[in-house]
């Protein structure tokens, strides 16, 4: 058995989910989903999730394990993958975890701690009021003030990472850019149960962004239109998080007859080489990876990681 737990991790259309099958079938692995969409039933074409053909038998895990309307963090994620980590090493396989999300990935890998702090919801509706009453930049204001710093981090658009930030502040009096400074030390002191090697599947960016239109242009044919009308009908709060899945919300403005499907299909198109673009960034600067040429074939790319285990 291979001592260390295998991560592969890559932009989205970076080919991390044929890579990992092709892997897993050499080294009798079975496979966790660490996509913060994937988790959610229903939500399928626009997630590229795999499919029961595409597993080849392999085994997968964290796929389809909530409701669209259900919360699920972070913190789940990272409970629910360490448990399942010591339940497929225990049945005598490997491990491989794949996906996207860049903050899954650390939590595992670094074990970054998201659960100290307790929600406080009613707080974070009044947050929620004051995005719908005043303003985005309303909101960030409130955020410079208290942790400048976490603001210079955060784009001002992003208001989700904003009202996170400040919860953070509110619930437990520390900053978040000081809560992530203690937790960069606590990592320093503390050793993981498990080791773990990541994979970085790197394109040149042009290519990639090609991928990201063809599969784009793919997910159209396969039905992505179906399924984004069938979540735009469920009528889920917006701040719900299988709401910001990228492929739904891009539809909406066609559906309420205020865009054309062409113009919705091009803006999906930017705003995955955009999420890929943070992708990217993420994975270069936040995690100790090892490249893989994403031009190899699979085959090349998988005696690649065998040969670096």
């Amino acid at each position: 058995m291979i001592d260390e737990v295998i991560c592969i991790v890559g932009p989205t259309a970076s080919g991390k989910t044929g890579l990992s099958i092709e892997l897993a079938k050499k080294i009798n692995a079975q496979i966790i989903s660490a996509d913060s969409m994937q988790v959610y039933r229903g939500l399928d074409i626009a997630t590229a999730k795999v499919t029961k053909e595409e597993m080849q038998g392999v085994k997968h895990h964290l796929i389809d394990i909530v409701d669209p309307d259900e919360k699920y963090s972070v913190a789940d994620f990272k409970s629910m993958c360490y448990d399942k980590i010591d339940e497929i090493k225990n049945s005598g396989n490997n491990v491989i975890i794949v996906g996207g999300t860049g903050l899954y990935i650390n939590a595992i890998v670094n074990e970054m701690n998201f659960d100290e702090e307790s929600f406080d919801t009613k707080y974070r509706d009044e947050l929620y009021k004051i995005l719908e009453e005043k303003s985005a930049d309303y909101l960030y204001d409130m955020l410079n003030k208290v942790d400048p710093e976490s603001a210079k981090l955060i784009h001002k658009n992003n208001t989700k990472r904003v009202i996170r930030a400040l919860e953070i502040y509110n619930n437990t009096k520390i900053k978040k850019s000081e809560h992530m400074k203690n937790e960069e030390e606590r990592i320093s002191k503390n050793q993981n149960k498990y080791s773990f090697k990541v994979f970085y599947i790197d394109y040149e960016r042009q290519k990639l962004y090609e991928r990201i239109n063809q599969r784009v242009d793919l997910m159209v044919e396969n039905g992505l239109i179906d399924e984004a009308k069938k979540i735009y009908d469920m009528n889920l709060n917006k701040y719900c998080t299988c709401m910001q899945a990228i492929g739904y919300k891009e539809f909406f403005d066609y559906f309420k007859g205020e865009k054309t499907l062409e113009e919705c299909i091009e803006n999906l198109k930017q705003e995955t080489r955009r999420y890929a673009k943070r992708q990217i960034t993420w994975f270069k600067n936040k995690l100790n990876t090892i490249k893989i040429d994403g031009n190899m074939s699979k085959e090349k790319q998988v005696k690649f990681i065998i040969d670096n285990l």
